[in-house]
């Protein structure tokens, strides 16, 4: 299995290395292009486009740091930029999401989680995105023992490297902090700072490919010194199927995504962990996103037996 890691790290990275020098010898125009505007249309091809097109290059690597974000242009060819479950987005959106999560039989057939979160994804320019992450959590453990509490927090500041109208790269420095109590199985008591690469393209045919790369380092906890870092990734395939003469639905997004982990300085049965989520996210009208899926490991490791996830996503 370790063997079968390391090859999806290398083909990830590499995946993300040929687009990004593919990009790098483009001639496209190096500036951003308002496709829409209240009082002129550009040409007859965008009178039904909306949003702004991104053409962030090499050559413009200073250009959109302080001018405020818009939303993507987007059009009935193009892949839309789609928020999956869990697999960290490479491109900005601003958006609140409601995330409920039931975990059964975690951490060895210990405790069945109930999980509620809320987290807000703010863009203050093309290049600069704050993300904020909270919980409440239920856990009920083998002794039937209920805890009720706050659980930890996330933190991330993301900045975007190279964009298109067809791809997005970025990367974000990732804080974890320990609000939740270990005791009541409601957090970990360990303050983690981590580093994170993504990578979205359109493939053609309204298919995205998103992938995931990014590291997690121990910097304070009780629990610190036993853990050295942790070694994360993701893909994800997903189709968009527009949907019409249907009230309030517009879309349909099938979509499977394949997470994983490996810690260094582990227990040597916690050292690993793969798991596969399919689901489906419904674009419903005014902006309105739901979205539901189920994680099943694929290794066995005992963590979960499986785990349920339903999110509700507002475009703001």
């Amino acid at each position: 299995m370790s063997h079968r890691i390391s090859v999806l790290s290398w083909l990830t990275a590499t995946l993300v290395l040929v687009f990004t020098v593919n990009s790098f010898a483009s001639e496209e125009k190096t500036h951003i292009v308002e496709t829409t505007s209240s009082n002129e249309i550009l040409n007859p091809e965008h009178e039904h486009h909306h949003g702004v097109k991104r053409d962030f290059g090499v050559s413009n690597l200073l250009e959109g740091w302080l001018s405020p974000w818009n939303p993507y242009e987007e059009t009935e060819t193009q892949s839309p930029r789609v928020p999956l479950m869990r697999i960290t987005p490479a491109f900005f959106k601003r958006e609140v999401r409601f995330n409920y999560l039931y975990i059964d039989d975690e951490h060895h057939d210990e405790a069945d989680v109930n999980e509620w979160g809320l987290a807000l994804e703010l863009p203050l320019t093309y290049r600069i995105k704050i993300d904020i992450e909270s919980k409440v959590m239920d856990v009920n453990t083998v002794e039937n023992k209920e805890h009720v509490g706050f659980g930890d927090t996330k933190l991330a500041l993301r900045v975007m490297l190279l964009e298109s109208d067809v791809f997005s790269l970025s990367t974000g420095s990732v804080i974890n902090l320990p609000t939740g109590d270990k005791d009541r199985h409601l957090g970990e008591e360990v303050t983690t700072v981590g580093q994170q690469i993504a990578f979205w393209m359109d493939l053609g045919h309204r298919i995205g490919l998103n992938t995931f790369l990014g590291a997690d380092v121990p910097t304070g906890g009780e629990d610190s010194k036993h853990e050295d870092v942790d070694f994360q990734y993701g893909v994800a395939l997903s189709k968009t199927i527009a949907i019409s003469n249907v009230p309030l639905l517009v879309g349909i997004t099938p979509f499977a995504e394949l997470n994983g982990h490996k810690g260094f300085g582990l227990d040597e049965d916690e050292k690993y962990r793969v798991d596969v989520l399919p689901g489906i996210r419904w674009d419903l009208s005014h902006e309105l996103y739901v979205l539901q899926g189920m994680d099943i490991p694929l290794n066995g490791t005992g963590e979960y037996d499986k785990r349920v996830w339903f999110s509700i996503i507002k475009d703001f």
